[in-house]
């Protein structure tokens, strides 16, 4: 997993990322309908452009809506994000290539209390990601086993960031 770093100020997730693929192969990832069902949940509406809409069906009655706000095709997305029972915020997701592959830096803006609860989720979602991006889909089943993990690991992070030296 090539997460780079992770933080977490004022209401907001950050998250960098290194993909061992072009750009344009990561771009795909978060614009291509086919990939979207193997890391994120099925698109019910993948109308990638902007002002364009994108729904995503999680499962278990929860569907995300998006609203692409801009877009500067492969280098940057930004969207909308609603989830049910939660404030409406907003996702930035800027690419950069390197000599081997691709810097992601995923901004999720205005989670409030909530930025916690979404960095184990985004990193299991990430990790799909990459997976679907190389051709080598993980299995959904694992989503959930996978998500525990991070979860761990994600609260020793946490515990290591307050605790006093």
């Amino acid at each position: 997993m090539p997460l780079t770093s992770l933080s977490t100020a004022d209401g907001t997730l950050l998250i960098s990322w290194a993909f061992p693929a072009p750009a344009q192969a990561v771009w795909a990832g978060f614009t291509d309908a086919a990939l979207l069902s193997q890391w994120l949940g099925r698109p019910t509406e993948c109308d990638v452009r902007p002002r364009g809409m994108v729904s995503v069906d999680h499962g278990g009655g929860y569907l995300s809506r998006s609203v692409i706000t801009d877009m500067d095709r492969p280098r940057k997305l930004a969207m909308s994000w609603e989830f049910p029972e939660e404030p409406e915020s907003r996702i930035v997701i800027q690419l950069r290539g390197t000599d081997t592959g691709t810097v992601m830096n995923f901004a999720h803006h205005d989670l409030g209390t909530l930025v916690d609860s979404y960095g184990p989720g985004w990193i299991t979602h990430l990790t799909y990601m990459e997976a679907a991006v190389a051709g080598t889909a993980i299995p959904a089943s694992q989503f959930w086993s996978l998500h525990a993990t991070f979860e761990k690991m994600y609260a020793a992070h946490l515990t290591a960031d307050t605790a006093t030296p």
